[in-house]
């Protein structure tokens, strides 16, 4: 498996594939930190991201995925190398090994923007002590969400030779994901889609007072049960995946 991981990486050396996504990642984090920050968002700056991070997430990341999961998958759909490179390597092993590397892509970018986050919160001086618990409950979810939707991203991109039919069906799902989390009284509509859950799994709302023009930021409840069956549904996803690659004429 080291050997195969090693080799995608060689593979994707000249086609840009970490440079764009570190492009996106520079956007994401742009669109994070834009603005002037008034005294109230300073003093609340950790709960205020953890509020509006999720959002943002489901902008930024899924676009991510998609291209990191498209290009990985192109490299091997052009001309007769998919079927040359069965002959060589188990189309099992090789699902994983690009989803592997694909992924660990995806998770180096959340690692920077975990990163960028905290620096540019210290750095402007948000009030109290930093909520690393708060922090990491919410990365762990941001992980399965993200998780969920690469290996479907990834299992598209792999069984169809034309790239536009994954980036379109990322597309759809990023903007009903987007669309979904502005509509809070339809929670189904979130926790039936891979993109909503992203919404699903937030645990911090805010009340806006349109006179004082202060935010006040307050936490829900863990959903742990729809995380447990978000990590259920990465199994299958992964199982159904791997098998419809394996049994796919290429």
């Amino acid at each position: 498996m080291i050997s195969l991981l090693k080799t995608e990486h060689k593979k994707t050396k000249k086609k840009y594939l970490l440079l764009t996504s570190l492009l996106i990642t520079a956007l994401d984090l742009a669109w994070i930190f834009y603005g002037n920050f008034s005294e109230d968002a300073i003093l609340k700056g950790w709960m205020m991201f953890l509020y509006q991070l999720p959002l943002t997430n489901a902008i930024f990341l899924p676009f991510l995925m998609t291209v990191v999961a498209s290009r990985l998958a192109d490299i091997e759909h052009r001309g007769f190398m998919l079927k040359q490179l069965c002959t060589i390597v188990p189309r099992g092993k090789l699902f994983d090994a690009k989803l592997l590397y694909g992924f660990s892509i995806v998770l180096a970018c959340m690692v920077i923007q975990f990163v960028s986050v905290f620096i540019f919160g210290c750095v402007k001086g948000f009030g109290g002590v930093y909520p690393f618990r708060l922090y990491s409950i919410y990365w762990l979810f941001t992980i399965a969400a993200s998780l969920a939707i690469y290996i479907f991203q990834h299992t598209l991109s792999m069984l169809f030779q034309n790239q536009a039919v994954p980036f379109f069906a990322g597309v759809i799902g990023e903007f009903l994901g987007v669309f979904s989390m502005f509509l809070p009284q339809l929670p189904w509509l979130r926790k039936s889609l891979l993109w909503g859950y992203y919404g699903v799994l937030q645990f911090v709302g805010s009340d806006w007072n349109s006179q004082t023009r202060i935010s006040t930021f307050y936490l829900y409840d863990f959903d742990w049960l729809s995380f447990v069956i978000l990590l259920t549904v990465c199994l299958v996803l992964y199982g159904i995946g791997r098998s419809l690659f394996i049994k796919k004429e290429v």
